[in-house]
């Protein structure tokens, strides 16, 4: 009778202990998903290199037919990152990690993915399905990109974001492609050649209906980035899966952080991040902005000189959009080690009250994206602030007729009263009336 209740508590044990394991390596490593077929690999044949970025990743393998695995502990995901590589099924049983909800949920929450397709196989469905929600369709399980006159290869010229896939060189592309939505979020990274298409070799011919891509309409490989900055790629042939693609996919690149936001009025820098400034006030806007590589932080540096972080300062809409200029580094903490650059701007608020925002919104391909609101109020002019009116240039005209005025008045009263024509006395009265 006491046996069940003691194997109760003894799997209560067992599953607490795993969730505590499981909790204290999210925090000491970064844990890597890697879902692979066992039909087409084993765990030996990965290369776990590449998705072993540094030190710090823990590699774990999941086989699709895995009922058991699951992707997260309650509310929690387990893992940091996942990889899927092709599968000869559509479906997968491991419907605890392979379901395009479970996926989605996991990407809102942070979680960063690769997707690998080939030419032979493809993924399960629940992952193509995933990868649609990203404006990524890749071609069905089978098709291939071809080309008219010549070798499918991948260059240099074919790359279209270099600061996520900076090089890939293939001599011979063997692997399929996707076509990509109309997705600002959506980052094409090696477009196909132009007299390329993407077909089943076993259709006898090539027809509009049988083709999936014609031309630079394709692409061989493509990323997407969430507002959350969680970050997808996905690629047509295990030929493009390179080490700084992973690297960008699991965020140890590209990756921005915003240290610090400032903003004060000119003449009183030490009250900053005021929430009350008054109309025509001269505001310095200050952030620090940061940038991850090679596993520490350093002062980030825009590609271009036309790449430039704005501030709005805006009600309903913008009032000032104005360029921040670098003023140079500074560290994050005090007496530490130069790991941010300092951005300003000067403005004068508007000559309208009411409550406005400072607004820092820069989102760049392959970088993750800064948002910062600050609502502030601006006030009018107070009783005792208004200029007095010999300060106003203009106002000297009618102070100077109101001076003349009061001037010609007084003359007038005095030339009235003692100028004028003298009164005869009573005496000079009386002597001209007897005459």
């Amino acid at each position: 009778m006491f046996f069940p209740a003691r194997f109760s508590l003894y799997a209560l044990f067992v599953l607490v202990s795993s969730a505590l394991a499981l909790t204290t390596a999210s925090w000491s490593n970064k844990q890597v998903l890697v879902m692979y077929d066992s039909s087409l690999t084993s765990p030996e044949n990965v290369p776990a290199d590449l998705f072993k970025v540094n030190e710090d990743f823990k590699l774990s393998f999941v086989d699709y037919s895995d009922e058991e695995a699951q992707l997260f502990l309650g509310e929690d995901a387990i893992y940091h990152h996942l990889v899927f590589l092709p599968s000869t099924k559509r479906t997968a049983a491991a419907t605890g990690i392979v379901d395009k909800f479970k996926l989605l949920d996991f990407f809102n929450k942070g979680g960063n993915i690769v997707a690998v397709s080939s030419s032979e196989n493809s993924l399960p469905e629940s992952v193509r399905l995933f990868l649609n929600e990203a404006g990524i369709y890749p071609a069905p399980k089978g098709f291939v990109v071809d080309d008219h006159f010549d070798t499918v290869s991948v260059g240099a010229d074919s790359l279209l974001e270099p600061r996520i896939l900076p090089d890939a060189e293939v001599d011979k592309y063997d692997g399929t492609a996707a076509l990509v939505g109309n997705n600002a979020f959506t980052f094409p990274l090696v477009k196909a050649p132009k007299t390329s298409y993407t077909v089943n070799p076993k259709d006898a011919s090539l027809t509009a209906e049988k083709t999936w891509t014609l031309g630079e309409q394709g692409f061989l490989a493509a990323a997407f980035q969430g507002l959350n900055s969680a970050r997808l790629a996905w690629v047509g042939s295990e030929q493009l899966l390179t080490k700084e693609l992973v690297k960008w996919t699991f965020q140890e690149k590209g990756v921005l952080k915003l240290q610090f936001v400032e903003h004060y009025r000119a003449d009183e820098p030490g009250l900053s991040n005021r929430t009350q400034y008054r109309i025509k006030n001269d505001v310095v806007y200050t952030a620090g902005v940061s940038e991850w590589k090679d596993g520490k932080w350093v002062p980030y540096v825009p590609a271009t000189e036309d790449d430039v972080l704005q501030l709005s300062f805006k009600m309903l809409d913008p009032y000032h959009r104005l360029n921040l200029t670098i003023l140079g580094p500074g560290a994050s903490e005090e007496n530490g080690p130069n790991d941010l650059n300092i951005f300003y701007v000067n403005f004068t608020t508007p000559d309208h009250h009411g409550m406005f925002t400072f607004e820092l919104d820069y989102k760049r391909p392959g970088l993750t994206f800064i948002e910062d609101r600050r609502v502030v109020s601006v006030r009018h002019l107070a009783n005792d602030e208004y200029k007095r009116s010999w300060d106003i240039p203009n106002s000297w005209l009618y102070m100077t007729s109101f001076a003349a005025v009061v001037v010609a008045w007084f003359l007038f009263v005095m030339n009235f009263m003692y100028i004028g024509e003298k009164r005869p006395t009573s005496a000079e009265k009386e002597t001209t009336e007897k005459k």
